[in-house]
């Protein structure tokens, strides 16, 4: 077949079928190269199914040029960030969901998933967030792998991280100058986000939480990291003691992470903590942290809203609790949470000596100490089987 008869031309590109008469059933998308013509399959049989797929790899190729607006399609240019700032984002497996969401949306919106950069308009993520915060459920093919995902309606807080990571990709492409502007994607409207949590774990709940973890190393040193130290969750797993600790103290920031405003600071270490890293779980680790966390809170009967970070929180109120000076609070922190009642940090407390945060290093102990009875007090009056299958069953003594 020549690319005069071609059922469809796209730029450079065009359908044909191998003229040595390999795959005779399956569409090539072919592009001459000199007097050479390179084929690459489509893996389909349906000249609608390889119209598709050819458009696809047309606007993949023409991303990586300057484009106006008008012109760029957004897909490519998600893909584009995905592939050369992938390797520097510590939370990547967020932004690519984030990308099946919007790609999902396109994909039943009128707009579809040949959708150009400028016609991102607020009317546009509007309808994408009322998509989102509804039931809404989508199917889309990544990496050879078809991800299913079904939703009664997520929050508005996670409808606007969906939009900031919309806005790298669009502020990468800009950054490489294959766009020319970036058009303003609106955030969703304050009254439709939700209140700051608030909830806070008892010492009883920390308890029940680490000796729930007894069969799982990595994940009860986790927990007992941002006990003794409130680090963010997401640091606390990246956490590696063999680079990071040093003696009495911590630098809570993984080497490999960019410095933000968020940057996780140096801390001290208390004694049992100090006892952990030196004995830091090297063996077996869960797989998922977000399913090991969602199941413990079940079959412990924590709160639905009870996640990571609510530790980080529960240590921060006690330590309000505990009479411990604002600036030290501040310091252990890193930075000023939104829900917190803290000082704004200052440059005297970002340089605040580790060590000498006496008042923070002995309510920490103290309720290390506390959490530790609990957690032996949890274990005396349940018993904990664990299934062939790995499931854990939780009976409570008798007497």
């Amino acid at each position: 077949m020549s690319r005069e008869t071609s059922p469809l031309i796209v730029g450079d590109f065009w359908l044909d079928k191998r003229r040595d008469g390999k795959s005779p059933e399956i569409w090539q998308i072919a592009t001459a190269s000199g007097r050479t013509i390179i084929y690459r399959s489509t893996k389909c049989r349906s000249v609608k199914d390889a119209s598709e797929v050819l458009r696809s790899h047309e606007a993949w190729h023409r991303s990586k040029t300057r484009q106006p607006t008008t012109q760029a399609e957004l897909l490519p240019h998600l893909f584009l960030y995905l592939r050369e700032r992938g390797p520097d984002v510590h939370r990547i497996d967020t932004i690519k969901s984030s990308f099946r969401a919007w790609i999902g949306f396109f994909m039943q919106d009128e707009l579809t998933t040949s959708v150009r950069i400028d016609e991102l308009t607020n009317n546009v993520v509007a309808r994408f967030r009322r998509w989102r915060m509804q039931p809404h459920s989508w199917e889309v093919e990544w990496g050879g792998k078809v991800y299913r995902h079904q939703h009664s309606g997520v929050t508005g807080e996670a409808v606007q991280r969906n939009i900031e990571d919309l806005r790298a990709a669009l502020n990468h492409a800009k950054g490489e100058k294959r766009i020319d502007e970036v058009p303003k994607i609106p955030s969703v409207a304050k009254n439709l986000r939700s209140k700051p949590r608030k909830l806070r774990l008892t010492i009883a709940q920390l308890g029940a939480i680490v000796a729930y973890a007894d069969q799982e190393p990595d994940a009860q040193a986790w927990v007992w990291l941002m006990i003794g130290t409130a680090v963010r969750p997401d640091a606390g797993l990246a956490f590696d003691p063999a680079v990071q600790w040093h003696h009495s103290i911590a630098d809570m920031h993984p080497p490999h992470w960019p410095l933000t405003n968020k940057r996780n600071p140096v801390v001290p270490l208390i004694a049992p903590l100090r006892d952990l890293m030196g004995a830091w779980p090297s063996g077996p680790i869960v797989k998922s942290r977000k399913i090991w966390w969602g199941t413990m809170r079940e079959k412990l009967n924590l709160p639905p809203r009870a996640v990571p970070k609510t530790i980080r929180h529960t240590v921060a109120t006690h330590l309000r609790s505990s009479g411990v000076p604002g600036e030290q609070i501040s310091a252990l922190l890193g930075h000023k949470d939104e829900d917190d009642t803290l000082e704004e940090i200052t440059e005297d407390y970002a340089h605040i000596e580790p060590t000498k945060m006496r008042a923070a290093i002995r309510a920490l102990t103290k309720l290390w100490q506390q959490v530790e009875k609990e957690a032996e007090r949890w274990r005396a009056g349940h018993l904990l089987t664990i299934t062939a299958d790995r499931n854990k069953i939780i009976t409570p003594k008798k007497g």
